[in-house]
């Protein structure tokens, strides 16, 4: 499949092309371009063949005639790359002012960085923390949860402040006194009426003493805090996440700089193996050992690039940046400081300050508190009220003000068991929470044990993995020279290629997993954050 995007930026065409150019696939881009030839200069017109994985000739064969044409071509990794390059010393690049840069991935800007393209955009692990902690949804949507838990607290609090409320209406009676007195009159019944009355005034009522309605909202701050703790959890996990990743594409970046220079080194052999054979010192199968060797070395660079791509679009979307974002990372991968805590400091960090842990500590006050709202409703309450109006008829009549003023006790005699199972379920709630901090507790101190373990053992590869690239250095260099000597063939050379392969691997995955169990170790003492976004 190809897919075929084109963009118009600044009246330059950009075809830019994903997947493969092979077979209907390659009518598909001649007829693109067919559709926009009028209306485009040739000179003004690129094909971006970046993300293009298999050419096959018919491809080749419209690229080629696109070249003369006068389309500018950007193409590279190690299969398409070669591919472009050879169109171009096909052609006459000076007149078709093509531009191209295919890079053997050997340096720090590959993956296909490009003059005519924009600049990648250069990302520390500080500046990932930033990005990603302010544009994960997750923790957008633990701070939404923090904003409704401020809103219920206020809601808790104002059931124990005053209510005020205004009151004005007019109202046309007729009344029968017999019935406001009670009894009859002689002559009657006696009816006043109709007539119009007026009322204006306020009324207000406020608890004086509940204590159901305090101890809801001591529960109400708890449970605010529990949420912002939790809230602080979800930032750590997202920011593990985003730490991870980094240095998942930090190592990928590491291995593909590896495998190009390696590819550059058999490169260098296989030349050197061709003349041994015509100088008549090697043999054709030292030649063919040689190809060999730099045909296993490109596919390690294919596979190296795939993975490192693969890495890059992971933090891309993790960042929540867009798509077509290419990243070059700032920091390098080497083997860090790591912090020397014995386990109890560890451990005793990680109970201070995980925010797991402090969230259950106000879940378990918040529950405290509504066990005794619950235990306050068997209590009396004392309300105050009272209502201030103007009467009078209406129209034409003067008014008088009238007052109430009023204080209530009630008395619960009987809740129906309302009480007893809201206090059973608080209770239910301490239970749970108690348990979740045995469970926590436990999983932090397995957490501390198991990544000051992987940091031990991790320096000590890194010391060892160090030691074996530069002894395979050393015998990629000796082996070398002896085959130049004609003293060997180059089994000693394809071997020593080998050595220093797994050695390299060795140590940029060793690196990694000290990186790693670093930011392990700062998770489990609730400090990942503080400790790479500064």
């Amino acid at each position: 499949m190809l897919r075929i995007t084109p963009k118009d930026e600044a009246g330059r065409l950009t075809l830019v092309l994903e997947g493969k150019l092979s077979g209907p696939w390659v009518a598909e881009l001649a007829q693109a371009w067919s559709e926009r030839r009028a209306a485009t200069d040739p000179r003004a017109a690129t094909v971006d063949l970046r993300n293009v994985w298999f050419v096959d000739e018919a491809g080749r064969a419209l690229l080629s005639d696109l070249h003369r044409e006068g389309l500018g071509l950007v193409g590279a990794g190690c299969y398409v790359g070669p591919i472009v390059q050879a169109i171009l010393h096909g052609g006459e690049v000076g007149a078709a002012r093509l531009r191209f840069l295919w890079l053997p991935l050997a340096a720090a800007t590959a993956a296909g960085a490009l003059a005519a393209a924009e600049p990648p955009m250069s990302l520390s692990m500080a500046e990932a923390l930033r990005q990603g902690l302010s544009r994960n949804p997750e923790v957008q949507k633990s701070l939404l949860s923090v904003a409704q838990a401020q809103e219920d607290r206020r809601m808790a609090a104002g059931a124990l402040l005053p209510s005020v409320g205004a009151e004005a209406a007019i109202t046309r009676m007729k009344e029968n006194f017999d019935i406001l007195l009670g009894t009859p009159t002689p002559g009657g019944p006696n009816v006043v009426g109709p007539f119009n009355a007026g009322q204006v005034g306020i009324e207000a009522q406020a608890p004086l003493f509940d204590l159901s309605l305090y101890k809801r909202w001591k529960a109400s701050q708890q449970g605010e805090a529990s949420v912002r703790a939790q809230a602080r959890a979800v930032r750590e996990q997202i920011a593990a996440l985003i730490v991870g990743q980094y240095l998942r594409s930090q190592r990928a970046s590491e291995a593909m700089k590896a495998a190009a220079s390696r590819v550059e080194l058999a490169q260098a052999l296989e030349t050197l193996a061709e003349n041994q054979q015509k100088n008549g010192i090697g043999t054709r199968l030292d030649t063919l050992r040689a190809q060999v060797a730099l045909q296993s070395e490109r596919q390690r660079l294919i596979q190296a690039e795939t993975q490192w791509r693969t890495a890059q679009y992971g933090l891309v979307k993790l960042l929540d940046l867009a798509p077509d974002t290419r990243l070059e990372l700032t920091d390098p991968l080497a083997a860090p400081e790591a912090p020397a805590f014995t386990f109890q400091e560890a451990y005793g960090k990680g109970l201070a300050q995980r925010p797991e842990l402090a969230a259950l500590d106000a879940r378990e006050r918040a529950a405290k508190d509504l066990q005794d709202a619950a235990r306050g409703l068997r209590l009396p309450t004392v309300v105050a009220t009272g209502t201030y109006n103007s009467t009078g008829l209406y129209p034409g009549q003067p008014w008088v003000p009238i007052y109430t003023l009023g204080v209530g006790v009630k008395v619960p005699l009987f809740t129906g068991g309302r009480v007893s199972a809201q206090v059973a379920k608080a209770k239910t709630e301490l239970a749970r929470v108690e348990q979740e901090r045995k469970e926590i507790r436990s999983q932090v101190g397995y957490e501390v044990q198991v990544a000051q373990a992987e940091i031990e053992s991790a320096k000590n590869e890194v010391a060892v993995t160090t030691s074996a690239v530069a002894f395979a250095e050393e015998a990629m260099v000796q082996a070398r020279h002896r085959f130049e000597a004609g003293v060997s063939n180059n089994i000693e050379v394809t071997a020593a290629q080998d050595d220093l392969a797994r050695a390299t691997d060795n140590r940029i995955n060793a690196l990694h997993r000290l990186n790693q169990a670093r930011a392990d170790l700062a998770k489990a003492m609730g400090q990942l954050e503080p400790l790479f976004a500064h």
